[in-house]
């Protein structure tokens, strides 16, 4: 069948011009207000096959309205979101940027203030057992830091190095159990030795029933023992109770530091500055 075609294709091809200009001819001719005779054989010729032209010419065009156009909308808004989530991710970065360098204009102020040595760390692990509340950071031998040094932020004490390696330090979190800071309560000046206690709480060990303690006293370094400056906030009293027996409160203590959220730290190095020395 194919073959046939082929030979005969130019005979095809001249029918089909033929064909086609004797349909836009009864077309102009559809469109005369009076037909002669002529005119009407040639439309009762053609009826059929203008029908059939102008149903094609219909079908085309309602294709394009309603599918290659929509294509090409679709394919625009594909674009368009694209480029939407690609502005998104950008906006994300830039309000991250921002939210850290805010983060370091503090702790750099919060630097300024101290006359202590203090070498900012970044956080690079965290322990993940349960066993231990301890992180993981990127300062070490190499950068001055010793085992004992306190480690803080502008939002209160973070914990104490226990590790040191050349670049890194294992540092102890103040909610863990072995963990212990000598403390004050800010408003009264009863001292006594903040322990962890659990995931995000630890206790104020050893206040005597008679100080007068009150919900959301306000927790602060004593500086006794040199690992922390004096005065940095450890946190608020959360609960306290007094039993019947034995001498001291049960004092809860809810941490100053979301250590979810922490980024970086400050380290406060054993040495102090040359000129704090000097008394200049």
């Amino acid at each position: 069948m194919l073959q046939f075609f082929l030979k005969r294709k130019r005979f095809f091809f001249l029918l089909l011009l033929l064909f086609i200009g004797l349909t836009f001819l009864a077309k102009d001719v559809e469109k005369k207000k009076q037909y002669n005779f002529f005119d009407n054989i040639l439309l009762t010729v053609f009826a059929f096959p203008l029908n059939v032209t102008t149903q094609s010419i219909n079908n085309a065009i309602y294709i394009w309205d309603h599918y290659v156009y929509l294509v090409n909308v679709k394919a625009e808004n594909t674009r368009l979101t694209k480029k939407t989530e690609k502005l998104e991710i950008e906006n994300q970065l830039l309000r991250e940027e921002a939210i850290e360098n805010q983060r370091l204009r503090t702790l750099l102020s919060f630097k300024q203030k101290l006359a202590y040595k203090i070498l900012p760390a970044e956080i690079i692990g965290r322990d993940p057992s349960s066993w231990f509340k301890t992180i993981l950071i990127d300062k070490g031998k190499l950068d001055g830091v010793l085992r004992g040094s306190g480690v803080i932020t502008p939002q209160g004490v973070v914990g104490k190095v226990i590790n040191v390696a050349l670049t890194t330090s294992k540092v102890l979190l103040i909610t863990d159990v072995n963990s212990s800071v000598d403390t004050v309560v800010k408003r009264t000046r009863s001292s006594g030795i903040l322990e962890g206690y659990g995931e995000n709480s630890c206790i104020l060990s050893y206040v005597m029933k008679t100080e007068q303690l009150l919900a959301d006293d306000t927790i602060v370094t004593s500086g006794l023992n040199g690992v922390y400056p004096k005065g940095i906030l450890v946190g608020k009293i959360h609960n306290l109770s007094s039993e019947k027996s034995g001498f001291f409160q049960f004092v809860e203590v809810k941490p100053s530091v979301d250590f979810s959220k922490l980024n970086e730290v400050l380290i406060v190095l054993k040495e102090k500055p040359a000129e704090t020395k000097n008394g200049s």
